[in-house]
């Protein structure tokens, strides 16, 4: 028998984006209404983005764009990723 647990998380429910370094294992929270990506760690300094951080589609339809970046994520997280990316919500 297998048994398939699933959790279904609304956009409003994320409290927090969390990256986390690869290299130090730091973590930095931000604001997924006004936060912005960082592009180094704070506390060793590795360096995590160079140049414009969000080279995707952001004329149409943000659902699209949402989308899309999901998939370019995982695409780079599968290239080996500086960072990685963590959702935090309060579980209810």
């Amino acid at each position: 028998m297998t048994v398939e647990h699933t959790i279904s998380v609304g956009l409003d429910d994320i409290k927090a984006v969390t990256f986390e370094c690869n290299q130090c294992h730091a973590k930095m929270s931000v604001s997924p209404d006004n936060g912005r990506v960082p592009t180094d760690c704070r506390q060793c300094g590795a360096v995590w983005l160079i140049g414009d951080p969000s080279p995707y589609p952001t004329g149409g339809s943000p659902y699209t764009a949402f989308l899309f970046a999901i998939g370019k994520i995982r695409a780079s997280i599968k290239g080996g990723m500086p960072f990685a990316i963590l959702l935090e919500f309060n579980e209810e």
